[in-house]
C-alpha cells in the first residue's frame, strides 16, 4: 500500500485508481502526496526524469523510471528515487 494516499479524498483516490493506464492522471494530485512537489517530468515515452516544485525548481532524478504496474507501486518507486536524488 502507498501510505501517502491517505492525504487524498475518496474522490481523488478513485480518480487516480480508475485511470491506471494513464500515469499523467496522477499529476494534479502530487502536491497532496508529496510536500513541495508540483509535477513530475514525463518524457514522450512516459519515462519519469525529474520532479518540479511550484516555484519551477527542477530536480533531475538520480535514475529514470517508467510508471509500470499498479500506480501505488510506481509511486513508491518515485518516492524512493526522490530520496536518492
Amino acid at each position: 500500500a502507498f501510505s501517502r494516499f491517505f492525504f487524498l479524498s475518496n474522490d481523488e483516490l478513485l480518480q487516480i485508481l480508475s485511470q491506471t493506464k494513464n500515469p499523467l492522471a496522477v499529476q494534479p494530485h502530487l502536491r497532496k502526496c508529496f510536500e513541495a512537489i508540483n509535477t513530475l517530468t514525463f518524457e514522450g515515452d512516459l519515462k519519469i526524469t525529474a520532479m518540479n516544485s511550484v516555484e519551477n525548481e527542477r530536480v533531475p532524478f538520480s535514475e529514470h523510471m517508467y510508471p509500470e504496474g499498479n500506480v501505488e507501486n510506481w509511486l513508491g518507486e518515485v518516492e524512493r528515487i526522490m530520496k536518492d536524488s
